[in-house]
């Protein structure tokens, strides 16, 4: 069903240090970081996928011309350059919890399809506004410059493949959270095999909902001026990321949410009524293992940190729906008890989101009415679950990790 095919790939030359050019996805980068890897070197991947933005930027000037300029430019200087058609091996070897984990994944275009279909699915809500940004960067680069992360569900054959399938390492670096990042093109000889292996698997898509949809709105845009449309043309393909569903690296962590914006006596008088209607568990004396506890307690156990940290608690919510604990905290918590609407919740007006438990205590340190709500994070069988049943989790209810990095190949879309 998923149609899965090698391309040519822009590749950076084999004299620039892979390290100073590669960044994160271009979500993750805040203006720190952004600046940092600007000054990592002059052809980090950053200026073409989240370039600065100037004051006096206009129509003709601006980061999207800007990354335009610089993507014609590194090929011009042989920077970067052009592959053969191949399929990549990208493995990933970190730690978490002090637990060592391998994660390989196929990295390929992939026919892009409406999710109707249900060959590609999604499990995450969307937001306008990146999904314009990117559109622009898409249209001024005709490129796909970060991966999508696919989880083909199936049985193992896949990931044995990817695993032991001969390939040639081309780059490999280390990152800021001690991720090994390995990166092999694939010998053409295997390309009918992966393929054919394919053809019967459904892809759920695990990172990267901004960026599919975005491919597949420009698709569309692409196909309705071409009056010779084929449909093999390379903008009917998004750049993919695939891991199987059986990899014992999926790592799926939480993203702690920071309710902001409210009075105190409003998340005083939510707090008191958790504790009511709710079994409470246990005292959090080390906010910083919130993580550790939870997963100790395991499903349907939440945690709340409050007056700047200084106090918290786990609950239970009994509830024997079909709800993930994720969506049971939605709806039972932030929507019910601290009153937070669904569009409040798109626009971020009351609710920030934080993968890193230490910055999301550092957060409410400096704002006394700011509290921590925090859960056990879905497993790749419940997210398959409720994805295939054409069902959609929170924002930002899953942070798998480690995250794939941009530039190591960029596809090419004509």
């Amino acid at each position: 069903m998923a149609e899965v095919k090698p391309f040519k790939g822009l590749l950076y030359s084999e004299h620039i240090p892979i390290e100073k050019v590669v960044a994160p996805p271009y979500d993750v980068i805040n203006e720190t970081l952004q600046e940092e890897l600007y000054q990592r070197s002059p052809y980090n991947i950053v200026r073409i996928t989240l370039g600065k933005i100037f004051e006096d930027d206009d129509e003709e000037n601006n980061r999207y011309t800007r990354a335009r300029a610089f993507l014609e430019k590194w090929q011009k200087e042989g920077i970067l350059k052009e592959n053969q058609e191949r399929f990549y091996i990208y493995k990933q070897e970190f730690k978490v919890n002090n637990k060592n984990f391998v994660r390989y994944a196929l990295v390929a275009r992939v026919r892009l399809e409406e999710f109707e279909k249900g060959i590609i699915i999604p499990h995450e809500k969307t937001l306008s506004a990146p999904k314009k940004d990117r559109l622009r960067l898409m249209k001024a680069t005709e490129c796909n410059l970060s991966p999508v992360f696919g989880i083909v569900l199936e049985e193992g054959s896949i990931y044995e493949t990817i695993k032991e399938i001969p390939s040639k390492k081309l780059f490999e670096f280390k990152d800021e959270n001690e991720v090994i990042h390995k990166f092999y093109e694939v010998d053409p000889s295997q390309n009918r095999e992966i393929e054919r292996l394919f053809k019967d698997k459904k892809i759920l898509i695990a990172d990267g909902h901004h960026r599919y949809e975005t491919a597949l709105n420009y698709k569309k845009e692409m196909e309705s001026k071409n009056p010779n449309h084929t449909g093999n043309e390379p903008y009917n393909y998004v750049l993919m990321a695939i891991v199987s569903s059986k990899d014992r690296g999926l790592v799926v962590l939480p993203i702690h949410r920071v309710i902001k914006n409210i009075p105190e006596e409003v998340s005083e008088r939510a707090i008191s009524m958790i504790e009511r209607r709710f079994e409470r568990i246990y005292h959090i004396k080390e906010p910083k293992s919130i993580n550790s506890l939870l997963k100790k307690f395991g499903r349907r156990h939440f945690g709340i940190i409050y007056h700047k940290g200084e106090k918290g608690f786990i609950f239970r919510i009994e509830d024997e729906s079909d709800l993930i604990d994720v969506q049971l905290l939605h709806e039972r918590i932030i929507k019910q008890i601290f009153g937070i609407t669904e569009k409040e919740l798109e626009e971020k007006t009351k609710i920030d989101y934080y993968k890193n438990i230490e910055e999301a205590l550092e957060n409410i340190k400096q704002n006394k009415s700011r509290v921590i709500v925090s859960y056990n994070p879905p497993t790749v069988e419940e997210i398959a679950d409720i994805s295939l049943k054409r069902l959609k989790m929170p924002q930002k209810s899953t942070y798998f990790y480690p995250k794939f990095y941009s530039g190591l190949v960029i596809y090419k879309l004509k």
